[in-house]
């Protein structure tokens, strides 16, 4: 019979406005490619409110701390079949100013399955963004609302 835990998780969409249009920070790991483009997202740990894992997985994932905005998407389930989980997704849309690099390299400063891990950050046109692993973009369309 198959485990029903929940696991609480947390994922952040970040933009930010450029002048012409709006973009999504997404990243790809820099040794580990095959994983596909990503947003900041991660566990929320015993103790932990759902903001502040959200706060500490950005931190911890892109090193980013000041946001123009933070507002709740969504929340829902999502069954992640590779590792037979549910995951109770906790959606935050998360907006910078456009002073942020096009692009910038970060080492995952945490004690986590991700530790050292070094993340290749860029932007793409929410328009244009392409297919995001583990179901992340399941709801970017709430980016346009």
């Amino acid at each position: 019979m198959q485990d029903k835990t929940i696991i609480t998780k947390v994922m952040a969409y970040i933009t930010r406005f450029n002048g012409h249009y709006t973009e999504l920070l997404v990243y790809k790991h820099k040794d580990y490619r095959e994983a596909g483009v990503q947003v900041p997202a991660g566990t929320v740990e015993q103790g932990e409110t759902i903001e502040e894992a959200l706060y500490r997985e950005v931190k911890e994932e892109s090193g980013l701390m000041e946001f123009l905005s933070v507002t709740k998407l969504t929340t829902y389930v999502y069954h992640h079949e590779g590792k037979s989980q549910y995951h109770e997704r906790h959606v935050f849309r998360l907006a910078v100013s456009e002073e942020v690099p096009e692009h910038w390299e970060h080492e995952v400063n945490s004690e986590g399955e991700d530790a050292g891990l070094i993340f290749s950050y860029y932007w793409v046109p929410i328009q244009a963004v392409p297919k995001l692993a583990v179901n992340q973009d399941d709801c970017i369309n709430q980016l346009f609302l």
